[in-house]
């Protein structure tokens, strides 16, 4: 539980994201539409949307996608004064190319982010003055293994974040295992930050990947500063597992997925919005189930719309069958329809 009424203040890189118009190939298309994502960036603006007090700390370009991005994270009311602008080095940006497969269409992510402005993120940056009184008074600080897999100076900066914020701040982390990131290099600082963490997300199948199993109790003897570890099983269920060995499990929402980029974001978001008010552990994962199926009947990365503090409170009090019946597809919020909004 967080021990401060701060914001929750996350790390990461913020990128353009570009789509083919009429879901083209790229080798088809000729014209393309354009919005914001990145891990951390998507989950600060879910947060802010969702009225908890948030802040986000980058690097971005000089140049007009750094303008766009920062223009997304005001509209959405993320504090970004620990933001940083590099004159001589460009804001990332990542294409999704529509896909076709035997389970459905599917999204092929391309990222053009080597030697991005945030790519030069590091301790200094995290120790100045603006950083600082933000990652001092945090309630929650969040990045994932995405930030300490950009660089050595990204990696050298999450490696003091423990240091950075002090004892009394919950240091969470998304593994969001990128393999292509780690492509000949050694995944040393993934551990590291993992080691600074009290709260860790993972994907059952990034785990087994990362760790060669997906087992709380030997994750946990692994990282013993390790409290709280968040088990997402594709569209099964999420599991909380303490390490007093508490164990609470939800099933995932039945969703029409239209997209799923950004969904684990979401989801992420969700759980650490009812960690700052305090919920308990079941209601965390079906807050960060609801969020994640806001995202996937959408095509953005971000949640198309996001729940109410009173619809927040029928998602908490639904019963499991309730719970279980529950269709979300872009013409049926279910929490919506039974709050009356």
């Amino acid at each position: 539980m967080p021990t401060s009424d701060g914001p929750i203040v996350t790390i990461g890189e913020a990128m353009i994201a570009l789509y083919p118009d009429g879901r083209h190939s790229l080798a088809e298309a000729r014209s393309f539409g354009s919005d914001v994502g990145g891990a951390e960036f998507n989950v600060a603006t879910t947060l802010a949307r969702l009225g908890i007090p948030s802040a986000w700390v980058s690097r971005l370009g000089d140049d007009g996608f750094g303008d766009r991005i920062l223009t997304v994270a005001a509209e959405a009311g993320v504090d970004t004064s620990a933001v940083e602008r590099d004159a001589g080095r460009a804001t990332g940006l990542y294409v999704k190319e529509p896909t076709t497969g035997a389970d459905g269409v599917r999204t092929r992510m391309h990222y053009y982010r080597s030697g991005s402005a945030a790519s030069a993120l590091d301790s200094s940056q995290l120790g100045s003055a603006p950083a600082a009184a933000l990652l001092t008074r945090a309630a929650i600080v969040h990045t994932s293994g995405i930030t300490a897999a950009l660089s050595a100076s990204t990696a050298e900066a999450v490696a003091g974040l423990r240091a950075a914020v002090g004892a009394g701040t919950v240091v969470s982390v998304d593994l969001n295992l990128r393999p292509q990131l780690w492509r000949d290099r050694d995944t040393a600082p993934l551990g590291a930050l993992i080691d600074q963490a009290d709260l860790l997300l993972v994907g059952r199948d990034e785990a087994v990947t990362h760790f060669g199993h997906a087992e709380a109790a030997d994750i946990f003897d692994a990282h013993p500063g390790l409290s709280t570890i968040v088990v997402k099983d594709e569209a099964h269920r999420a599991s909380v597992y303490r390490r007093e060995g508490r164990e609470t499990h939800v099933p995932c929402l039945t969703v029409e997925v239209v997209e799923p980029v950004g969904a684990g974001d979401a989801f992420a978001a969700g759980f650490l919005a009812a960690l700052a008010e305090g919920r308990e552990d079941a209601v965390a994962l079906r807050f960060g189930h609801a969020l994640a199926s806001l995202t996937l009947i959408g095509h953005g990365d971000r949640p198309l719309t996001v729940p109410t503090a009173g619809e927040r409170e029928r998602i908490a009090a639904a019963t499991e069958d309730e719970w279980a019946g529950w269709r979300v597809h872009p013409g049926e919020i279910p929490w919506r329809e039974a709050s009356g909004a």
